[in-house]
């Protein structure tokens, strides 16, 4: 995939002055679309931003400080038409910090998303405890029916041998959670990434414009 980058990291105090006129760019633009990447500190949310933008993956990322920002130009296949026609997107990326001093600002910045991914980290599988504390505070500022995926992370590090078990948990997750999409990942050796980009941007742009797709189509 080719990368058109322009990545906006902000400091914690920038923030709230940037804050409202991204949501009316975001708002009036029905190709820009933001996208609310959460978990708990270390599950690889910085670490799937950077990849997702770059297309490298960088093993030494910092810990977020309150939010970051980054804007990807991408491209997805056109969901109105039957041919390969493109459609051109403008993909923010808001990459929430996961440590319990930065949860009072996700209410305010989860409004206005057009899709969420809920991260968790397969090599910690009691990461997904915190699952329920994110989406409840997603659930209630996000609009109804806003695409959501639950995300598992660090995959290049999961046996064989574990991969079936850890499927199985993880449908049991999302009959609990009431999610319906999942990706397995891996940051590190790019495993599904593009797949879960194409898949989410597709969904948040057919839910921002209100496109219903049959089918027959």
């Amino acid at each position: 995939m080719d990368r058109l980058v322009h990545i906006y990291t902000k400091p914690h105090r920038e923030i709230f002055l940037s804050f409202f006129w991204r949501s009316a760019m975001i708002k009036t633009d029905p190709n820009m679309l933001k996208v609310c990447v959460m978990g708990e500190g270390g599950v690889g949310k910085t670490t799937l931003a950077n990849r997702i933008i770059t297309g490298v993956f960088n093993p030494a990322t910092k810990m977020t400080i309150g939010i970051d920002f980054h804007l990807f130009q991408m491209q997805i296949l056109d969901p109105r038409k039957t041919d390969e026609s493109l459609l051109p997107i403008s993909l923010a990326i808001w990459d929430f910090g996961g440590e319990d001093r930065f949860r009072f600002m996700l209410p305010r910045f989860v409004k206005g998303a057009n899709g969420g991914l809920l991260l968790f980290d397969l090599t910690r599988f009691s990461t997904t405890k915190y699952l329920k504390e994110w989406l409840s505070i997603w659930r209630e500022n996000a609009e109804p029916q806003t695409p959501l995926y639950i995300v598992a992370t660090k995959y290049d590090k999961v046996s064989i041998a574990a991969q079936e078990i850890l499927e199985s948990q993880l449908n049991e997750l999302k009959k609990e959670l009431n999610i319906q999409k999942h990706y397995f990942i891996s940051s590190k050796s790019g495993y599904m990434i593009d797949n879960l980009i194409q898949d989410i941007a597709c969904d948040m742009w057919l839910h921002k414009n209100n496109v219903k797709i049959s089918l027959a189509e």
